[in-house]
């Protein structure tokens, strides 16, 4: 009752001041852009102990501002913050200073960008960037103004590449947490802040636009954005209003080169005596089983709805409320085309580099394969969220915070393969910078072109569609002690959420159509032809397929086959699969064909299906904040807390599978006991019914920060936390998949736990796996001095344990007859040690002192260096063989690059706002076993050069251009083991060169 007493007080000495307001955003979402103006927002509970900087922030008049006032914004944030935090500010209106979330966060010491979006699909790179690591790795946490973020896809972490950089205000990425933080990240959480109309003093209105260049795409993409936002005295109390709609477009072509996975092969005697000495009988040498080209066109359209009302009946009380709706639809369509078969051992014009792999020559007789593959997904995230905060004394603050979230995704794939009866010869050169690959018809009066010798080889389909809802509640106290004593405040809270994600997948359906394999040769329905003869005639049939010429392909860096080639027609594949059957049934002979997947996902096998998981939590925290302006050892300050979280999961999947058994076995010669075991339960197979699980745990996360002001510039922290990251929703689909292992005798042969040959197997996934777990450490020194510059140094460890990754468990299973049998499964676990160290180098500069127009001079730059030990890498589908094997190797972790940084030059100075800015990251390994390859991928070092140059026509105005990959780098990836890593492709993508104008009034 008190509370509504205090309501009551509240609007009886309504206080209509014009006062700024301290009202937090609720939670936006994903893939969209929303116009910006120089505010600042208080979202998170960690960034209420930056206050002083908000109050800095929030009163500056809303101008047109440049790179130098978004890093004294980042500066101050990360000076007065009393957690370990870098930060990102968009005091401009267009955003942050580069094109994309993630392009930008690559800036923030500490963090990398992937630059695919799928690890496992190294040959796909990404237009905006990909996964984001903190301190190499990738457990990152991501929010939206402080509250729960996440993509359909995996129900948990957030696709920064899909969020325009003109959505927000800034992004904070946090190393160490406080207790009143929301638990789930061990790299650390990246929170991105967005803007409410009490953050301005009045009225805004905002617009702005870009025309967004691709030259290897040769296409220009257009977006804009428009924002109107204001406040108003009434009589039932201060409102403010805010709406946005922005629409982004962007696109980029991508070229490359690549091998396949390079092929141990023993050099026979009859080899090595052709060789001449240059090769020994018995030597092992390297062939990659392919050779091709690859160009994809990928553009996406992104556009979002964002409608904020605040209102603040009393000084004391602010109500927000806010409704966000985005999209996102990125599309691709692309056209790929090599051999299928490894080239012989020993041909007299091959170079071997010296590993032992092929490095240059020409290989005739080769045979051609294409492709055209379309892909597309829709992305649709609403956000509503509702929060009070009430102040009702000096002393005591309470805030309740409702928020629901729902997002969906759907994927789909399309490919289409040809054949060419033409043979063709290689001839290539990888030992350069540049691949040279050239390749032709080996008879030289044959043609590619020839419509009639290409034929119908394979199609190929993949869908997805996902969604994940979430409903959340929050609730928090804080009581102020004023009395100038140790104990400044005790904050306490709890948190409560109900989360349920469902991912249907499909398989791969790969199938032939009228031709692939030799011992179908006969059988080819050509591209001129209307179908198979004594078949399905279409007349439209040979109108599915273009000829396709990769124009100024790797900028006509490297020969390429000009006269063209035959694919698939992009218009068969983009309209659906059922569209593509209506003309590819027609080539079926013989029993074989393709035929579209089902949208019925719970008759997928192989770990796809239907995963149906809900997640529950509960959590409390308590926190103490203290500090002495004077004491014994000086000024100082931090926070004491501990958190503690109740997690329930519960996962419905598709139905267990049991696997046939095709050999026999002769009791007379062999023991056949486990053999008539394993027969007899695989003709009873198991219940059809859904296959369930649940598990429940609790996490007790202490934190501690200490911050010591050594002088008014110089400050010294040291940080200690424990930490989680829940496993993924796919790693929790219990699906099961039961075989048997035995050889043509009836002998088992299958790898049991410890060693053991066991003729029972399985494979499945784990809804009791456990959160990661870590302890972690930092210690940094923070000099800043001058109106801008900063020179600092962050020292991390993080012990961690329960990687999730392979193993071998015994389990038992009882079938339909009620028999009961212990298999060997290989599924996700917990176990294995690691530990993470490293550091952070951090240096801004302006030169102030310099005389006239040279004062407008700064620098920025950063370096890190992270080692790691210990630690498993984690398969992402259990049920790939090829995967669960190579996940299991030595190697690194993923994603982890030893060392990164990024200088920036700029010049602030006349209304001219400049920066020219590299980053680079050392190697790494991108994946343990990519997809076809199914071998560990490795990227090569790599940097990228970005530039810009904005001048402010008055206060209101401002014009200039960005650019991005000014050098054209080109990402290079190699495969195989750390003994032996051969360059495996190389890819070249656009230079983006945008016109933009932002104006704010």
């Amino acid at each position: 009752m008190a509370f509504f007493t205090q309501i009551r007080r509240g609007f009886a000495t309504l206080d209509r001041r014009s006062a700024l307001g301290l009202g937090v955003s609720a939670t936006a979402l994903i893939a969209c852009a929303v116009p910006t103006a120089s505010w600042a927002q208080d979202a998170t509970p960690a960034d209420q102990q930056s206050a002083v900087t908000d109050q800095v922030e929030t009163e500056q008049a809303i101008v047109v501002s440049g790179i130098r006032a978004s890093l004294q914004g980042a500066r101050a944030r990360k000076r007065d913050a009393q957690v370990v935090v870098d930060s990102i500010t968009a005091q401009d209106i267009g955003a942050l200073p580069d094109r994309s979330v993630s392009e930008a966060l690559q800036r923030v010491p500490g963090v990398t960008l992937q630059r695919t979006s799928d690890n496992r699909d190294p040959a796909r790179l990404s237009g905006e960037g990909g996964g984001v690591f903190i301190r190499g790795l990738s457990f990152v946490r991501s929010e939206l103004n402080g509250r729960d973020a996440f993509s359909a896809a995996n129900g948990r972490a957030l696709s920064f590449e899909d969020i325009s950089a003109d959505l927000l205000s800034g992004v904070d990425v946090y190393k160490n947490p406080s207790a009143d933080m929301i638990e789930g990240g061990i790299g650390g959480t990246i929170n991105l802040r967005t803007r409410k109309p009490f953050d301005a003093p009045g009225f805004v209105g905002a617009f702005s636009g870009d025309i967004n260049y691709a030259d290897l795409r040769k296409k220009s993409f257009m977006s804009g954005s428009g924002l109107l936002s204001n406040r108003w005295d009434t009589p039932l109390g201060e409102i403010g209003v805010l709406v946005s709609y922005s629409i982004s477009n962007i696109g980029n072509r991508t070229d490359s080169i690549s091998t396949g996975r390079y092929v141990p092969t023993t050099v026979s005697a009859a080899d090595a005596a052709a060789s001449n000495g240059t090769l020994a009988a018995g030597d092992t040498v390297y062939i990659p089983n392919s050779m091709g080209y690859r160009r994809i066109d990928w553009s996406q359209k992104r556009t979002a709805f964002d409608g904020s009302l605040q209102w603040r009946p009393a000084s004391n009380l602010t109500l927000t409320g806010e409704a966000l709706i985005s999209k996102a639809t990125p599309h691709d369509i692309e056209y790929a085309m090599g051999d299928w078969s490894q080239p012989e051992t020993y041909n007299p014009t091959y170079t071997y580099g010296s590993a032992g792999e092929l490095t240059s020559g020409v290989a005739t007789n080769r045979n051609l394969n294409m492709d055209t593959r379309a892909g597309s997904q829709t992305k649709k995230t609403q956000d509503y969220s509702f929060k009070a905060e009430w102040q009702p004394d000096d002393h005591w603050n309470f805030s309740t915070d409702v928020q629901y979230v729902k997002s969906t995704a759907k994927v789909y794939s399309m490919t289409a393969f040809t054949g060419v009866s033409v043979p063709a010869t290689f001839d290539f050169d990888f030992t350069g910078n540049t691949p040279q690959l050239s390749i032709t018809p080996t008879d030289s009066s044959q043609s590619f072109t020839n419509k009639s010798v290409n034929w119908w080889a394979a199609a190929m389909d993949h869908l997805e569609d996902n969604e994940a809802d979430e409903w959340a509640w929050r609730g928090d106290v804080e009581y102020k002690f004023n009395d100038g004593g140790f104990l400044k405040s005790i904050k306490a809270g709890a948190r409560w959420t109900d989360q349920h994600a469902i991912t249907r997948q499909t398989g791969y359906n790969w199938s032939a159509l009228s031709a692939q394999y030799g011992w179908m040769e006969g059988k080819e329905v050509y591209l001129d032809q209307t179908g198979y003869p004594g078949g399905t005639q279409i007349a439209d049939l040979p109108n599915q397929s273009s000829l396709v010429k990769f124009n100024n392909f790797f900028r006509g860096a490297t020969a390429n086959p000009t006269s063209g080639l035959w694919f698939p027609s992009a218009s068969l594949v983009t309209q659906g699969t059922a569209h593509a059957y209506d003309y590819l049934k027609a080539t079926e002979s013989n029993g074989w064909g393709w035929s579209p997947l089902s949208d019925d996902f719970s008759t997928t096998t192989g770990g796809g299906g239907i995963n149906d998981q809900t997640q529950k939590t509960l959590a409390g925290y308590v926190t103490a904040n203290f500090g002495l302006e004077e004491s014994g050892i000086g000024r100082f300050d931090g926070n004491i807390g501990v958190r503690v979280v109740r997690t329930k999961m519960s996962a419905r999947g598709s139905a267990a599978s049991v696997g046939t058994i095709s050999t026999s076995c002769d009791s007379s010669v062999v023991d056949c006991t486990n053999f008539n075991t394993a027969l007899a339960f695989a003709t009873s197979g198991v219940s059809a019914e859904d296959t369930s699980g649940s598990s429940s745990y609790t996490d007790i996360l202490p934190s501690f920060n200490f911050r010591y002001m050594a002088s008014n510039d110089f400050q010294i922290r040291f940080a200690a936390s424990k930490s989680v990251a829940r496993p993924s929703f796919s790693q929790l689909n219990p699906y099961t998949a039961l075989s048997f292992s035995f050889d043509s005798t009836g002998v088992a042969n299958g790898t049991g736990v410890d060693g053991r040959t066991t003729g029972f197997t399985g494979t499945a996934g784990n809804p009791n796996l456990k959160p990661t777990k870590a302890l972690n450490l930092d210690l940094s020194f923070e000099y800043y001095y001058g109106r801008s510059n900063s020179l600092t140094l962050g020292l991390f460890y993080k012990d961690i344990k329960d990687y999730i990754f392979s193993g071998l468990v015994q389990q038992t299973y009882t079938s339909n007859s009620g028999v009961q049998q212990v298999f060997d499964v290989t599924q996700q676990t917990n176990g294995s040690h690691g530990t993470i160290k490293g550091g952070e180098l951090a240096y801004t500069q302006f030169f102030d002192m310099l005389p006239g127009a040279l004062s407008g001079l700064g620098f920025s730059g950063n370096i890190t260096y992270v080692e790691s030990s210990g630690g498993k890498n984690t398969a992402v589908n259990v049920f790939d063989n090829n995967q669960t094997t190579n996940a299991g190797l030595e190697l690194p972790l993923e994603g982890l690059s030893k060392w990164s940084y990024n200088v920036a030059g700029i010049y602030e100075k006349y209304g001219i706002s400049a920066r020219i800015a590299y980053n680079w990251r050392s190697s790494y390994l991108l994946t343990t076993s990519a997809a076809n390859i199914n071998y560990p991928v490795w990227s090569d070092s790599y940097g990228q050069l970005d530039g810009s140059f904005l001048v402010s026509v008055d206060d209101h105005f401002k014009v200039g251009v960005q650019a991005t990959n000014l050098l054209a780098t080109r990402t290079r990836l190699r495969v195989g083991d750390p003994s032996l890593k051969p360059i495996y492709s190389w890819t070249a993508t656009d230079r983006r060169v945008a016109m933009v104008v932002r104006t704010v009034f």
